[in-house]
This record gives C-alpha cells, structure tokens and sequence, in this order.
C-alpha cells in the first residue's frame, strides 16, 4: 500500500505544470518560482468576479518582477531603451498579452498589473497556477497558468550623446 501511495504522489508531483519562464534580452532565461512572487513586496490583489465573489490573491507588481530581474527604468539611460519595450505574457495554451513598460512604469505608485502565485486559500488551482497574471479592471488581459513572461524592445532608441 505504501508503495501505491508513493507511486501515486510521485505521478502527481511529475504532473505539477512548470512555472513560467522570464526572458530578457541579453539575459540567460529564468523560471519564476512561484515561491520569488511571496514574502517580502508580497500586495493582497483582490479580484471580484461578475458574480461578485472575491478571490484575494498574493504576489507582486509585475513591474517589480522585471526589475528584480534586470529591468532598469530608473536611469535616463534605461528609460531610453524601455521606452520601446513590451512585456509578453504568455498561457500555457498559448494565450498572449502584451502590457507597455510605459503604462507599466506610470503606475508604480498604483500598480494595476501583478504576477501571483497563491491565494489568501494557499496555492493555485491547478488549471490556474503554479502562476498567473492579475490585471485590475481588465479581465481580458489577466492570464493564468502562465509558461513566460517575455520582455521585448520593438525599436532602439540612438544613445543619448553630449555635444
């Protein structure tokens, strides 16, 4: 029997998706544990549904997790590069939205998109997790069982050079 049970927990632990990978540009790839999106900067994101339930998820602004990640929107050099730079995030079914680090950067104070990787419940769901994308006021643009989140700069903008 114990060797049933251990087969069984073996075969579920095998069937946990993978979490979902982040790419930057001139940077190895990197799988987001979901386990980086708690403790500390950890926000309460609380959705409410059509119905009018209320889900409290945790995790943090996406924008803190790209520049936890090498994202650099603080400098006016970095402001340059990311003026043209999308963030791509991706399902597990393929499902795709894109955010601009501009709309991204003006709301740090309010920020209205987040990566989470638990409920006030614990854990996500399965079809939801290990890890999904919140995005206040747009449903529509709030993907779950995320596979990457891809930073890509549309344009180069020419360096800024003193005469």
């Amino acid at each position: 029997m114990a060797a049933l049970v251990g087969l069984v927990s073996a075969g579920i632990a095998a069937a946990a998706p993978d979490a979902p990978v982040l790419k930057v540009p001139g940077q190895p790839d990197k799988t987001i544990a979901p386990e980086t999106l708690l403790g500390k900067g950890t926000m309460d994101v609380r959705l409410e549904d059509v119905q009018g339930n209320v889900t409290v998820y945790h995790g943090m602004p996406l924008l803190e997790v790209l520049e936890k990640n090498g994202l650099d929107v603080r400098t006016m050099a970095g402001e340059r590069k990311s003026a043209a730079a999308v963030v791509l995030v991706r399902a597990r079914d393929g499902y795709t939205v894109a955010f601009s680090v501009g709309e991204l950067r003006n709301n740090r104070a309010n920020p209205k998109v987040f990566i989470v990787a638990e409920t006030a419940d614990g854990p996500l769901p399965a079809n939801e997790g290990p890890v999904r994308a919140v995005t206040y006021g747009d449903p529509v643009r709030s993907p779950y069982a995320l596979s990457s989140i891809e930073l890509r700069t549309l344009a180069e903008n020419p360096s800024q050079k003193k005469p």
